[in-house]
């Protein structure tokens, strides 16, 4: 219900990609954001026929758009087992980018899109642990003062007995 999935028209430093996911969760606060890019075989040109010649750039509108990972959704090299196999990490080339198939691309949104949903709840729980662990150290630092005060208060009490009990035998002499 908060997942929005258009086409990219705003242009950011000359270019844009193809398409933007982005989703939310009931708070707003989004958790997962994808920039596609999708190419075929009838978008071949004389420089650019791979696979490979379309990251870099992707890379560059992912990170304009602020999107957290890129997908290029291709028919080029079909021939190539690599990209025919299922989604291919690109990661070791470009930061959370994936390269597929047109009929994994469901694979691919559904995988990605679970694993932040997953590290959404993770980062809520820690985000609890750590107001918990707060607490504990609020807790603890309010007991060190309650301690501190308390022993000056029973210094400053067993001073004034004294000083009570010297002035009652003075008085009794």
């Amino acid at each position: 219900p908060n997942a929005y999935f258009e086409k990219d028209n705003q242009v950011v430093d000359g270019s844009k990609g193809d398409y933007v996911f982005r989703e939310a969760d009931a708070n707003d606060v989004e958790f997962i954001s994808i920039m596609f890019e999708m190419k075929n075989e009838n978008d071949a040109t004389k420089t650019k026929k791979k696979n490979e010649d379309f990251l870099k750039e992707l890379d560059k509108d992912r990170k304009a758009k602020g999107c957290e990972y890129a997908v290029l959704v291709s028919m080029l090299e079909p021939e190539n087992e690599l990209y025919n196999t299922g989604p291919v990490d690109m990661s070791h080339k470009y930061e959370k980018m994936y390269v597929v198939r047109p009929q994994n691309f469901m694979t691919i949104l559904s995988l990605i899109r679970n694993e932040a949903s997953k590290s959404l709840e993770m980062r809520t729980e820690l985000a609890i642990i750590r107001e918990q662990n707060i607490d504990y150290e609020n807790f603890e630092s309010k007991l060190l003062e309650f301690q501190d005060g308390f022993g000056k208060n029973v210094l400053s009490a067993r001073n004034n007995f004294e000083t009570a009990i010297k002035d009652i035998d003075a008085t009794i002499k």
